[in-house]
């Protein structure tokens, strides 16, 4: 896990946005074309984003594209990318994080409760909430959440998908 600063940031610095991180269980690079096309080719098969119809070239897409508010990091562990964090930054007075993923040989390692924590210590001093959205059928990935402290705020229905729900989720970091 990764240590509260002892200077928090102020809402004039921008949280989450540094070109690389070193945290306990892994590094965060930021994204580049080559683990945008890794993490793209994993993530097109497998749920939720193979349930919903995401492809390759338009995770590639997402991954790449131009949005000074969407800070986007590969995860990495002994040098192989073993996820991706995705964090929206402002959003509802604090970070909202778009994509979540641990790759299957890194799951149950604790990799997903350090990039939590190490949201909260971004945000430190900025805000007291963190948010996500998980479909309702991810069930995996609603455990997780709320194992580690997310309450669910509401269901948003038809929002990703047609037929699918999405259920947003708050944590208060304090």
């Amino acid at each position: 896990m990764t240590e509260r600063p002892e200077n928090p940031k102020t809402a004039a610095e921008k949280p989450l946005s540094e070109k690389r991180y070193s945290l306990a269980f892994c590094n965060l690079e930021l994204m580049d074309d080559q683990s945008a096309r890794v993490i793209g080719n994993v993530l097109a098969f497998q749920d939720p984003w193979l349930r919903l119809g995401y492809t390759e070239g338009g995770l590639f897409r997402y991954l790449t594209r131009t949005d000074p508010s969407l800070n986007r990091h590969a995860v990495v562990v002994s040098e192989e990318t073993a996820g991706v964090i995705c964090v929206r930054y402002p959003w509802l007075r604090g970070p909202y994080i778009e994509m979540l993923a641990v790759f299957p040989p890194h799951q149950g390692k604790n990799l997903g409760k350090a990039l939590i924590a190490w949201i909260s210590d971004e945000c430190c001093g900025i805000s007291n909430n963190i948010w996500t959205t998980v479909s309702s059928f991810n069930t995996p990935a609603l455990s997780f959440y709320k194992n580690i402290g997310f309450n669910e705020i509401a269901q948003l229905p038809d929002l990703v998908a047609s037929g699918f729900s999405e259920i947003l989720l708050q944590k208060k970091s304090r």
